[in-house]
């Protein structure tokens, strides 16, 4: 048991945070307590980044994952990060469908692709894109969105078959929930990011933590000068290349007896695959002292060759590798080209997808006679879209672009799923990220549960009555679409569902009641959106609000006492 409790240990808590984070994202019935899923998200690394740039108290989350990285290389990689974890569990499928672990043979690292993804995120947060560049390549956020626009559907999917037999079993728990799809355009990069990330991971393991990953990079740059690194024992090891066959970084090189820890994820599957106990943590800041290379001692100085050591454990070991565990040289570069071209082939695939055709209007219809003067209309907040209305706590569409990685984790968390994924309603920078569809529900005005989940602040903490007085944006009614003077039919759904009375009705046409807009009482919560009948296109709609303000509140007058009089009141 001595070589395998490292393993065992790791894959447990790697188990159960794989587990808690496909929980979170896949949760389609609102099980997952907030605070749960808020601190499995908050000890992400660019999250508690991010969290900590903007002065939410994170630096512990940050300080903890670098000094455990600079202690013992990359832990974080193969205990916390969703993806890798993921990644590794593509791999386990993948040799149980081959029926035998795939032999990856050491690879050249492929430095200067790992550093160019490394610098290329580094320039794109200093120029100020930082929001669009994380959320294409920080992992978790990448992880969050196979759960949340992927699993989810999926899992609700599962659920809704597994319905019938359940009931018919005595089983009431179960229900049906309509699976909530995001949209092609903005659905198409997680599916494309899903199928590179399987082919690879059932391929060439972490080859995607090791070559585009720049959070790998930036933490292999400290873990390749950890003070504990995994080495090989020279006077143990074997060759026999059991530790090729278990290693899933291709980091071992058996040929110069040597690991790459700035590449190595700390899964400790060399060490319990390791018969000899021939891979062992050394500590390395130590100074060193007499030869450099404790090796030359063992070689010959006339040829420079080694010679056989004396009292090894295994004297009758070959002292050449075996050569059909040599690399071959050219194995990298084909890997590289390999990945390189996969990742083309996604990315072009996705190109176009959802593009926008232009429609020809229709004329407009006049408008009807109204017995008072009707708001203006709100100006879009260009140049986006008018529905771009971010989440409240946001505090505005140009900061939410710049925090938000597009994770999911308040889309999967809301409880009405008014929260869905954008697609170019924000513009290119803003694709995949949260945005409230009032087509397809309404913000609840008792809820705040999307800033209380939100790890990486792009959505604040937002005291429930300062969220119900927070304008996220505006209501505008179209009296030419209106029900009520069009077709000569009472309606006050709009009015009835307003939470701030910001739509009241007014004496019209006789018997008729007309709507009645109050703008600086609506916070645009997208209640009388959502419930107005008409279609295809609502009559009252919500304009996005550039930056959140605060709306006035309703103070209802209160009630006079009759004066009191000698005469009954009745």
């Amino acid at each position: 048991m001595r070589r395998h409790w490292l393993k065992y240990t790791r894959a447990t808590v790697a188990i159960a945070v794989l587990a808690l984070f496909v929980t979170a994202f896949a949760d389609f019935r609102g099980l997952v307590d907030a605070s749960l899923s808020h601190a499995v998200a908050s000890v992400q690394f660019v999250p508690a980044a991010l969290a900590f740039a903007t002065g939410a108290s994170a630096i512990v989350a940050v300080l903890a994952i670098l000094v455990a990285t600079l202690a013992f290389g990359r832990i974080y990689c193969s205990v916390l990060c969703p993806l890798g974890l993921f990644q590794d569990a593509v791999a386990r499928v993948a040799d149980w469908i081959r029926r035998k672990p795939l032999l990856l043979r050491y690879a050249q690292p492929a430095t200067w692709v790992r550093q160019s993804f490394l610098w290329a995120t580094a320039a794109g947060i200093a120029a100020g894109w930082a929001g669009l560049t994380l959320t294409l390549l920080d992992p978790y956020s990448i992880f969050g969105r196979f759960g949340s626009m992927l699993f989810r559907p999926l899992a609700t999917i599962v659920n809704n078959w597994l319905v019938g037999p359940a009931n018919a079993a005595g089983i009431e728990a179960l229900y049906r929930v309509p699976p909530q799809w995001a949209a092609v355009g903005a659905l198409a990069l997680p599916a494309a990011m899903l199928l590179l990330v399987v082919v690879l991971a059932a391929r060439r393991g972490r080859l995607f933590c090791n070559t585009v990953c720049p959070v790998g990079t930036l933490l292999g740059l400290l873990s390749g000068i950890g003070a504990w690194r995994l080495e090989l024992d020279q006077e143990r090891c074997r060759k026999c290349g059991d530790c090729l066959r278990a290693c899933k970084a291709q980091c071992i090189d058996l040929r110069a007896g040597t690991i790459d820890a700035s590449r190595c994820v700390a899964c400790y599957n060399c060490v319990s695959a390791c018969d000899e106990l021939g891979i062992h943590h050394r500590f390395k800041w130590k100074p060193k002292t007499g030869d450099p290379h404790p090796d030359t001692a063992h070689r010959s100085p006339e040829t420079g060759h080694r010679a056989p050591a004396t009292g090894t454990i295994h004297p009758s070991a070959p002292e050449t590798p075996n050569p059909k565990l040599e690399t071959a040289p050219s194995q990298g570069g084909a890997s590289r080209r390999e990945f390189l071209a996969g990742t083309a082939t996604a990315l072009l695939a996705t190109t176009g997808v959802g593009a926008l055709l232009a429609a020809t209007p229709a004329p407009a219809a006049p408008t009807p006679e109204l017995p008072f003067t009707p708001a203006p209309e709100p100006v879009p907040p260009a140049p986006f879209a008018r529905h771009a209305v971010t989440p409240p706590g946001s505090g505005g569409i140009a900061r939410f672009l710049d925090r938000c990685t597009a994770c999911q984790l308040c889309v999967s968390a809301c409880p009405t799923h008014v929260l869905q994924p954008a697609f170019l309603e924000y513009g290119v920078a803003g694709i995949m990220k949260p945005r409230l569809d009032f087509n397809h529900s309404f913000c609840n005005f008792e809820c705040t549960r999307c800033a209380d989940i939100c790890p990486d602040s792009a959505i604040l903490p937002l005291a429930l009555e300062a969220k119900k007085l927070t304008r996220l944006g505006l209501a505008h009614i179209d009296y030419r679409k209106c029900v009520v003077p069009v077709n000569g039919t009472d309606c006050s759904a709009c009015s009835e569902h307003c939470p701030t009375q910001a739509v009241n009705t007014v004496p019209y046409a006789g018997n008729l009641r007309l709507p009645q807009m109050h703008p600086e009482l609506c916070i645009g919560c997208g209640a009388c959106e959502y419930a107005c009948p008409v279609r295809p296109e609502r009559a009252i709609r919500i304009t996005a609000q550039a930056v959140h303000n605060q709306a006035e509140q309703k103070i209802e007058a209160p009630a006079t006492a009759p004066r009191p009089s000698d005469e009954f009141p009745f």
